[in-house]
């Protein structure tokens, strides 16, 4: 009688133990939604971002995923494409600047979206401080501000003796007015006319370059803007067209043909960015996560660039550079 009551109860054991083992909880696989002017060229998993996100603890495909969404020259499609994301469950949104923060932010204020590279934050609206966005905005900020007295001074730099310089800006940036009188303080210092030249439309680029020719402009300051970037190739080309060097903030600018890049670091941005994402996985709230701003820049020149244009780099600049396209 007792051995029948204990093979029982080991029955019972048995088939009770695959039910309690099938209403185990599943692990969340977070889902971060990527959104860009372009597809990157990487594959998921891989790059700087998801290095780091590793070194914390978060391993691709096992803890999180990745969705990536590119509007390409049609930053209008963004809300749509944010919407379509947050349909499939997206956690957390990652954007390189503020203008396309602000187009998520149009249809959601609740979801974490996470910047790469924004120009500032707290001017921009998106933040009440840098220690306490206070919204649904963090990230990291580039201040543009910061950066335009080095890029006109590495600019005349490579291209000694020009006197005139041109500042060619997005013209839906709405920190235009703080830019463009640090650019003009800039320029006063290094003895140069500064002219600027704001851009809206695709046709305006060309409109832009034949202000440069008749103000007979000798170099081109480039401001980093999602409408820029995206079509930084054909700024490029006509600067080539127009014999006119230019610098940019960003690295891409340098290596699609223009003469010079100045800017923050993006191995460095990434990194912050995936401290970012990890706070929010762990259950911090992105109006209590501090914005954080690069350290690092890098100086890149194209070599091919500059030959095209007939220029002799100073040697004592190529020394300084970070990276030399040859």
């Amino acid at each position: 009688m007792k051995r029948r009551s204990f093979l029982a109860g080991t029955g019972a054991v048995v088939l009770a133990t695959p039910l309690a083992a099938a209403a185990q909880p599943t692990k969340k696989v977070w889902r971060i939604g990527s959104l860009n002017e372009e597809m990157p060229t990487t594959p998921p998993g891989q790059g700087p971002l998801y290095d780091r996100l590793r070194e914390l603890g978060w391993v691709y495909g096992r803890d999180f995923v990745t969705e990536r969404r590119a509007w390409g020259d049609q930053i209008e499609r963004i809300p749509d494409l944010a919407a379509d994301m947050m349909q499939s469950g997206v956690d957390v949104f990652t954007v390189p600047g503020g203008l396309a923060a602000l187009r998520v932010q149009q249809v959601t204020r609740t979801i974490p979206i996470v910047t790469f590279a924004a120009a500032d934050l707290v001017q921009g609206g998106f933040a009440a401080s840098l220690s306490r966005p206070g919204g649904n905005v963090t990230g990291v900020q580039t201040l543009q501000r910061d950066l335009i007295g080095k890029q006109l001074s590495l600019l005349k730099e490579a291209s000694p003796g020009v006197s005139r310089l041109a500042f060619l800006i997005d013209d839906s940036v709405n920190y235009i007015p703080g830019l463009i009188r640090e650019a003009e303080a800039s320029g006063k210092m290094l003895g140069t006319h500064l002219q600027i030249v704001t851009v809206r439309r695709v046709e305006d680029f060309h409109t832009a370059f034949l202000a440069f020719r008749d103000q007979r402009a000798q170099g081109i300051l480039v401001l980093r803007s999602n409408f820029i970037y995206a079509h930084r190739k054909p700024v490029v080309a006509l600067a080539l067209k127009h014999g006119l060097p230019t610098i940019s903030e960003q690295f891409n600018f340098a290596t699609d043909g223009g003469l010079m890049s100045y800017g923050f670091d993006q191995r460095e941005v990434s990194r912050l960015v995936a401290e970012t994402i990890d706070k929010i996985l762990r259950g911090a709230k992105a109006a209590e996560i501090p914005i954080q701003q690069p350290t690092t820049f890098r100086l890149v020149i194209n070599l091919k660039t500059a030959k095209a244009l007939g220029l002799t780099i100073p040697q004592s600049l190529l020394g300084r550079a970070d990276e030399v396209i040859q």
